[in-house]
């Protein structure tokens, strides 16, 4: 009975693996205690930095065919925001052949994957987000074609409503972006194009180069117009307003010595209606195992005016743990 019981057991442990050999469950966890100081108040804080777990793979069909699939949800570790926990990111259900790839869904548009890779400081508080409007952008609605030849790829894609619901009547505004790259050896570059319907178009162009050693040095560049209509355009994709021009850089570096790399970075907006925003980092990473590291980061901004409380000095100072699977 006991030997029944066991092979039972086994064979639910075994099918499931079996049933999804081509799919991959993943994560990555990361969380920093530190100060985050407004100028006016000065606060301890443990933070949850874009921890998430997502499930992706493909299953082969006929005629050389595949069916993708994704879907990514955010994790709160910090117990905050609760409502935000188990929200959204990357989901999408797609085809890919010799022709390249259809993704159907809710994703990161071309624009922000052709530079999101040159953030030395991602998902931190020094994250290049805070100065380039294109790597905020994740759009609802959409439907995307990507494709490789050699070291060039190429991706575009077309949103119905990029935050809202294209079922509703006032859903009107559509957007289109694409994306350039080229990867060789140490060298990467990138160039996003992306348009809303009467509201903004922004164009982000990104260098990129890391030596075997494993130092690295990058810079990404935007412009990003507000049209005439825009009206008061819209912060969560990082618009400016009617009329306006951002004109945004970002620059970082890091060198690798044993097991830690020293990193610094510097970003800089142009704000046609709110002045200058800069913001400055330093830190340090150090690789605990091949999927989990530990780092020490500064991050100041000033006149951050989309960024943590809105004030006009913003300075944190943390400590980090992230951890992948």
């Amino acid at each position: 009975m006991k030997k029944l019981l066991v092979i039972a057991v086994a064979t639910a442990l075994i099918a499931p693996a079996a049933a999804m050999a081509d799919t991959t469950l993943y994560g990555n966890l990361h969380a920093s205690v530190g100060t985050v100081d407004s100028g006016t108040t000065s606060d301890t804080v443990v933070e949850s930095h874009s921890s998430r777990l997502g499930v992706k793979g493909s299953t082969e069909l006929d005629n050389g065919l595949s069916a993708t699939y994704g879907t990514e949800f955010n994790l709160e570790l910090d117990g905050d925001n609760s409502a935000n926990n188990l929200t959204t990111r990357n989901q999408f259900v797609g085809l890919k052949g010799g022709f390249g790839e259809v993704r159907v869904g809710k994703h990161d548009t071309p624009a922000k994957l052709a530079t999101s890779g040159l953030d030395a400081f991602g998902d931190t508080y020094g994250a290049m987000e805070k100065i380039v409007a294109a790597d905020n952008h994740r759009v609802n609605n959409a439907v995307a074609y990507i494709t490789k030849a050699g070291p060039v790829g190429l991706a575009v894609a077309h949103s119905t409503a990029p935050t809202t619901n294209d079922a509703t009547a006032s859903s009107t505004t559509a957007a289109n972006t694409a994306m350039a790259n080229y990867s060789n050896g140490p060298v990467y570059a990138g160039l996003g194009y992306t348009t809303i319907d009467s509201l903004a178009t922004d164009i982000n162009l990104g260098v990129g180069y890391k030596h075997e050693a494993g130092h690295f040095a990058n810079v990404v560049y935007e412009t990003v117009e507000g049209d005439a209509t825009a009206g008061a355009g819209v912060p969560t994709l990082g618009l400016p307003p009617a009329n306006a021009t951002d004109t945004n850089i970002y620059v970082a570096g890091g060198f690798k010595t044993g097991a830690a790399t020293l990193k610094a970075g510097y970003g800089s907006g142009d704000r046609d209606t709110g002045g200058e925003e800069t913001m400055t980092n330093v830190g340090v990473d150090y690789s605990l195992g091949k999927k989990t590291s530990a780092y020490v980061l500064w991050s100041e901004n000033e006149n951050d005016a989309r960024v943590l409380n809105g004030t006009a000095k913003t300075t944190a100072t943390a400590v980090g743990l992230v951890t992948q699977f």
